[in-house]
């Protein structure tokens, strides 16, 4: 179920994929197995997120996060985090370098290494968008590289937050 709402949210078909990822989450809730349950929950507030409903991404991402940290899978909380961090609802998100929650999501993916490709599939946004963000950056932090921007994440990551 799971993977068929993800090929309906990569053909750009969203209340189809909504449905399936709701007919996934209720195969897998109460304990059933908690890792697929969070793993759910973590595509269905994605794909939530991407379609302008922050609010409700964040209910699930949040749930999602706090099966991940019971199950003690620090990668995918890391992912809840970064998600949740794009809605720009949690408090503690912080716009470092001046960016808004998403462009700095795309920071961090740059200044990983990925590709403009990798970046859309992995925040479920087209590649001109993040063409976009990625020179909304540029401009914002005064730099015209991947490498000068991964310096910048970097040099972020490693002082006072």
């Amino acid at each position: 179920m799971r993977l068929s709402a993800l090929l309906l949210a990569a053909r750009n078909v969203p209340a189809q994929a909504e449905q399936s990822f709701c007919r996934a989450l209720t195969l897998v809730e109460g304990g059933v197995c908690p890792l697929e349950e969070a793993r759910v929950l973590l595509d269905l507030g994605r794909l939530l997120r991407r379609t302008g409903r922050r609010r409700a991404a964040a209910e699930r991402l949040g749930a999602a996060r706090a099966i991940f940290e019971r199950l003690g899978a620090r990668p995918l909380v890391d992912r809840c985090a970064h998600e949740l961090e794009a809605c720009g609802l949690e408090p503690q998100a912080t716009v470092r370098l001046g960016l808004t929650p998403q462009e700095h999501s795309t920071a961090l993916l740059v200044a990983h290494g990925l590709t403009n490709r990798q970046i859309a599939t992995e925040l479920l946004i087209s590649v001109k968008t993040v063409e976009y963000h990625i020179g909304k950056i540029y401009t914002k932090l005064g730099i015209s590289s991947r490498v000068a921007l991964a310096a910048k994440v970097a040099a972020t990551d490693a002082g006072p937050a």
